[in-house]
């Protein structure tokens, strides 16, 4: 199931959510920002921190619900019982569970359209069936950005997710861990339990390069990515890859968003721990791959830090 609606045009896109016609075997396929869909909170900040990249980068948003096999599963048993509000203890009912189920991704679906509305991108929206991060990381290309907020599953589930679309499939994530707050990056505004609005200061986007060709390549496209959101970026000139070090560098350089080539850690849970450790956002480029992504200018002024 798909859906597309065209939003303000963007610099890659024809005008008015238009298709432009071209020959087979020509056409550019414009790189996807991929996130999760629910009905729950962090899901919510997921998808508007997914919007906002794909503004700041001039992609596609596509959202996914995942119907939960293993819960359907569950409705299959002969012994599986449901608890009302009032208290009512009765047998599952498969058939309710899927309406259920598809009213939800519904209104997932009319978050994703006035989210996407709001930020002026292309997206469109589809249903898979099967365990939540293992079909999201299935569902992404080597074009792909995938979004990932650790509360959607276990540090072992999502580190297989990371694994899988970084190194399988060479894609990108951005990993926000448990406990993160990601409301600050790419320049959205803040509010306080007085009801007042603040705008947050400008954290730097900060990329780790160990100077080699793809830390150098990771750099450029974190300074690229940078200018285009209106940030400062930072280079951190790390040549180890102990998560540990890597966020204390980026503590003290206050960075609201690290850029690290997948390739530089180890375990499957390197990411999540470095996301957790450093406070902020984590982008993965795809394992030894050469970002994708626009020049910059020489003319940029970075700043830059060592060990």
């Amino acid at each position: 199931m798909a859906e597309k609606k065209g939003a303000a045009p963007l610099s890659v896109s024809p005008p008015k959510g238009e298709t432009a016609a071209a020959p087979v075997g020509t056409q550019k396929t414009q790189s996807r920002i991929v996130v999760g869909l629910d009905t729950n909170t962090a899901a919510r900040e997921a998808l508007s921190l997914a919007a906002r990249l794909a503004a700041s980068v001039d992609a596609r948003l596509k959202g996914v619900f995942v119907e939960d096999e293993n819960l359907l599963s569950l409705c299959g048993l002969p012994f599986a019982r449901e608890i009302s509000f009032s208290g009512e203890v009765r047998q599952i009912d498969h058939e309710r569970m899927l309406r259920a189920i598809r009213a939800q991704a519904e209104t997932a679906r009319r978050v994703l359209q006035r989210i996407a509305s709001e930020t002026h991108v292309d997206w469109s929206f589809d249903i898979a069936r099967g365990r939540p991060l293992a079909s999201l990381a299935a569902s992404v290309t080597s074009e792909d950005t995938l979004v990932i907020r650790s509360p959607e599953g276990t540090a072992r589930e999502v580190g297989r997710a990371v694994r899988s679309a970084t190194h399988e499939t060479k894609a990108d994530v951005l990993l926000v861990a448990r406990g993160v707050a990601a409301s600050g990056l790419f320049g959205v505004t803040a509010s306080r339990a007085s009801g007042a609005v603040v705008l947050q200061p400008a954290r730097p986007i900060a990329a780790v390069d160990d100077g080699s060709s793809i830390g150098q390549a990771c750099s450029g496209f974190a300074a690229a990515l940078a200018a285009r959101a209106g940030l400062p970026f930072y280079r951190l000139a790390l040549g180890g890859r102990d998560p540990a070090e890597i966020a204390a560098a980026a503590r003290r350089a206050h960075a609201g968003l690290i850029v690290i080539n997948a390739e530089r850690l180890g375990s499957d849970e390197d990411a999540a721990r470095l996301s957790a450790a450093a406070g902020c956002p984590l982008l993965l480029l795809g394992a030894g791959r050469e970002p994708r992504g626009p020049a910059i200018s020489t003319e940029n002024k970075n700043r830059e830090t060592g060990r």
